[in-house]
């Protein structure tokens, strides 16, 4: 059962909550009640002049979402009982100041969006009107001095982790752009090994020192119940935003290796948001959605590590001569277990992803093993969720580092799913998608491998502690080895097992498609619009059917393509509208000019942009109405544009099987296939 709280936030009342039972959570900010803390450091006075008041409400907001994520227990971590346990339902009321931009649809449904996926919880807001909160100031501590910092070309988030650290690295060392680097000041163990790694960085970027903007924010103890903080990369989110506004920039950097930011788990037992999604493309798609509205123009998230594995992000430090940096970097969640001499646990999965990334770029000098609490490989695991993590962990990278893309797709079905958030072609993404998860499977194979030939003896003899990974790998009648843990195979999988391929195949396997034709070489499609357009007219040969009929049988959202009938789109007392409301904006431009209101000026011209793309799909060429007849050639179009992209991916594989479909596939207005010969398709 799900635990549903309510949060208020400020001084809002508690009347007509929508939960009983529990007590709601108070959150303040500010005032004689204030709980939270929330402080930029080292900020100068020229910094703060535009700073919009959606802005301050956006800091506010991320940062009551984020001690809200830590008040709120998950009933446990979950792994006995598949996470039934762990999502919750949230509902907020919040105090805005610019409550008509909150309050509006599209921004409240993106937001609920966007942490409903990234924390894998419900919520909902109710926005009212801010009274006599504070300004953005209430959270800034001005520096002594007022001396320009520079202007920074990019705002960067810098937890201080491996992968923030190659971040920096790529900015100011190697690329030598001067960043703007904002830090989470957590604790005050964790600040200090932040403040000497940020020397050690300056001594390597002299001609591009970064800038260092530290950001605290405290809470009472009571609040911190829960752990896992999934909602902290929206916190981080707001937070370098507002700097980059206070440098007039709109674009900040997440550094965060694929295979974190994929978020595939490494089992089912490892289900939904447990295995972290700060990073997912969907979530940075949304994050830029929410910036580019509160911003009122285009404001971009980036994440320039998408396509590396954390060892290729260590060996990227290595290359710029920053090995040294590798040590005094903290990537345990267990922040309260560090000591001076044990600064990781080396229990948690990001521990687990450090050493095997250290390790695998053969740079464990600079990462000492007496820094972790327990030894990746020879220590042993005490019973639970952790040596369960690690069995499949290790089991998943061996089963990964085997398949072929096909399989790929059949055990992670979401691995699909993900290809519409990244930039594109859905086949090439789906190749790097592939490729990426291969690298880190075989970088984590190569290690236990290494490390196995080393203790060859003592898992021979068995000195090595049973629960121990190395025993775990080797010896399945070890309780929790990674047998044990394995996933089940797909249905597909299975199926494929039961016998051999026929002669001609075309059928869906997991995300992907299974190939063959006349007993050659077996490959495999990834999902595409001419794809599935192939696979219907296969499953139907000799039969023809209309082009809009093909195209809505496989299409995920139907809707999009359906058509009126033969009358207008839009009739001439409609264009006329369009005018009327064109003018309307035009003067509304005008006078956010003669106001000084770039933000309203911006709004008008995308409300602008928006109207002429209307205009333009409702009149075609020379300014006439456009018909549904025009729609449904564009279908058609669209349609012989898939196939042909189709036969071009099936050709790089079997260019017999593409001569054959594009001679024997009949476009037009009612597609047919016809192998003009007796071929059975197992589709």
């Amino acid at each position: 059962m799900q635990s549903e709280r309510a949060i208020l936030c400020g001084n809002v009342t508690d009347g007509r909550l929508p939960f009983d039972g529990a007590e709601p959570v108070r959150l303040r900010l500010w005032g004689p009640h204030q709980n939270i803390t929330l402080a930029f450091d080292d900020i100068r006075h020229y910094m703060v002049s535009d700073i919009p008041p959606r802005f301050n409400d956006l800091l506010e907001i991320a940062t009551y979402v984020y001690c809200a994520d830590q008040a709120v227990t998950r009933g446990g971590d979950g792994v006995d009982n598949l996470g039934k346990n762990w999502r919750r339902r949230f509902y907020f009321r919040i105090p805005v100041r610019d409550l008509s931009f909150w309050r509006s649809p599209k921004v409240c449904d993106q937001l609920c969006e966007t942490l409903g996926f990234l924390s894998e919880d419900d919520y909902s807001f109710e926005f009212c009107e801010q009274v006599r909160g504070p300004t953005i100031q209430h959270y800034l501590k001005f520096a002594e001095d007022n001396t320009p910092l520079g202007q920074p070309e990019d705002v960067v988030l810098f937890s201080g982790g491996l992968d923030s650290l190659g971040g920096a690295v790529q900015e100011a060392v190697i690329d030598k752009r001067k960043a703007a680097l904002v830090t989470h000041r957590a604790t005050d163990k964790l600040s200090r090994r932040h403040r000497h790694l940020r020397e050690l960085l300056a001594e390597h970027c002299l001609e591009a020192p970064p800038i260092h903007i530290p950001v605290s924010i405290n809470k009472d103890k009571v609040l911190g119940r829960e752990y896992t903080q999934r909602t902290r990369s929206f916190l981080y989110a707001a937070l370098a935003a507002t700097i980059a506004r206070m440098f007039g920039l709109s674009r900040i950097k997440f550094y965060e290796n694929g295979v974190v930011s994929f978020n595939l788990p490494p089992s089912a037992q490892v289900v939904g948001a447990r295995a972290t999604r700060t990073t997912h493309p969907q979530v940075i798609n949304g994050f830029a959605a929410l910036l580019s509205a509160a911003a009122g123009k285009r404001f971009s998230v980036e994440t320039p590590f998408l396509w590396l594995t954390k060892a290729e992000v260590v060996k990227l430090i290595a290359g710029a001569g920053c090995s040294e940096l590798i040590k005094y970097t903290t990537s345990c969640t267990h922040t309260w277990e560090i000591t001076n001499l044990q600064t990781h646990c080396g229990d948690c999965s990001q521990c687990i992803d450090r050493r095997f990334a250290v390790l695998a770029a053969g740079l464990e000098a600079h990462d000492p093993k007496e820094a972790y609490k327990v030894d990746l490989l020879v220590d042993e695991r005490a019973e639970g969720a952790a040596r369960t993590m690690l069995a499949a962990y290790a089991e998943t990278a061996s089963q990964v580092a085997r398949m072929s893309p096909v399989e790929f797709f059949a055990r992670y079905g979401e691995a699909s799913r993900v290809l519409r958030h990244v930039d594109g072609s859905a086949d090439s993404a789906g190749l790097k998608l592939y490729e990426l998860h291969k690298r880190h499977a075989q970088q984590v194979t190569d290690v236990i491998k290494a490390a196995i030939a080393r203790h060859a003896s003592d898992i021979l003899q068995r000195t090595l502690p049973p629960t121990c990974l190395l025993r775990l790998v080797c010896d399945s009648t070890v309780p929790g080895a990674p047998a044990a843990c394995a996933a089940a195979p797909s249905g597909e999988l299975a199926r494929e097992a039961e016998g051999p391929l026929g002669d001609h195949v075309f059928r869906r396997e997991g995300a992907a498609w299974r190939v063959r034709f006349a007993g050659g070489k077996a490959f495999i499609l990834l999902p595409s619009r001419g794809t599935a357009y192939l696979h219907f007219l296969l499953t139907h040969a000799r039969r023809a059917f209309p082009v809009v009929d093909i195209v809505l049988a496989v299409a995920k959202q139907p809707a999009k393509y359906a058509l009126g009938d033969a009358g207008e789109v839009a009739d001439r007392d409609a264009l006329s509208a369009y005018r009327a409301k064109y003018q309307e904006l035009q003067e509304e431009i005008e006078e956010a000019r003669k106001n000084n209101d770039p933000g309203q000026e911006d709004n008008a011209r995308q409300e602008l942009e928006a109207l002429a793309e209307q205009v333009r799909a409702a009149k075609g060429v020379g300014g006439r109405l456009r018909k549904a007849a025009d729609d449904r050639d564009r279908v058609r179009k669209a349609f012989r544009a898939g196939l042909r992209r189709a036969c071009e991916e099936i050709a790089k594989y079997d260019r017999r099987l593409a001569e054959h479909l594009s001679a024997r596939v009949k476009c037009g207005w009612n597609p047919c296939y016809d192998p003009g010969e007796e071929i059975d398709w197992e589709t």
